[in-house]
């Protein structure tokens, strides 16, 4: 009787474990296809979703991402840069993203330039010294105007959650330069834009979303 009861509870056990492995590969498989269609194409490939003023990445197309972080996934990096006065200062004003099928995330980074004259020990002629000073700004709030529609997004460190609503509008929005409103923590106001290049691939991005 032992024997058989021991028998009885090792077949409940493989008969368990058979059910979670076909448990685990119906959920692999739900990941699976929740992927955008456009990562079984021939993307190139940049290895880390990390965001710089001097990143050196494809811009304004689809990218497959290999991130050890984040995984893998197709996303699009854009970028606009312009000269205005934030904090007191006349600033370079980068404003870099990535945008993936559920997210979208900003750096929005500034560099001035301090110059003054001196003497030179040596030659005694005046010289120019500069120096640079670099800074990245949280953003808080994140306005995108799609046609007539204005949407407004809050969001964590930067990065903003790309709904269903949103999704479709950015799909279906003319190939042209779309504006957008970035507000820092701190309350100051950025505009930027983003180029007609990276709106025409957001339709290679935005064909699902879940």
């Amino acid at each position: 009787m032992f024997s058989i009861s021991r028998n009885w509870i090792l077949r409940r056990s493989l008969k368990h474990q058979a059910t979670g492995l076909c448990l685990t590969s119906i959920a692999i498989a739900t990941v699976y296809i929740s992927i955008p269609s456009a990562i079984s194409k021939e993307l190139p490939i940049v290895r880390s979703a990390a965001l710089d003023p001097g990143i050196d990445v494809p811009w304004s197309q689809p990218v497959k991402i290999v991130d050890p972080f984040e995984g893998e996934y197709v996303g699009i990096f854009d970028k606009n840069f312009f000269y205005r006065r934030i904090l007191n200062s006349n600033a370079r004003v980068q404003v870099v993203s990535l945008w993936r099928n559920d997210s979208v995330r900003f750096l929005l980074a500034y560099s001035d330039r301090d110059c003054g004259f001196g003497h030179s020990w040596f030659d005694h002629r005046i010289s120019r010294e500069c120096l640079a000073a670099n800074a990245a700004l949280r953003i808080a709030n994140l306005y995108i105007k799609v046609g007539d529609r204005v949407f407004q997004l809050e969001g964590n460190n930067s990065r903003f959650r790309v709904n269903r609503d949103l999704a479709s509008a950015l799909r279906n929005s003319p190939s042209e330069n779309i504006n957008i409103r970035l507000v820092t923590e701190s309350g100051e106001t950025v505009d930027s834009e983003i180029g007609k290049s990276t709106v025409a691939a957001w339709k290679e991005i935005y064909q699902e979303i879940h």
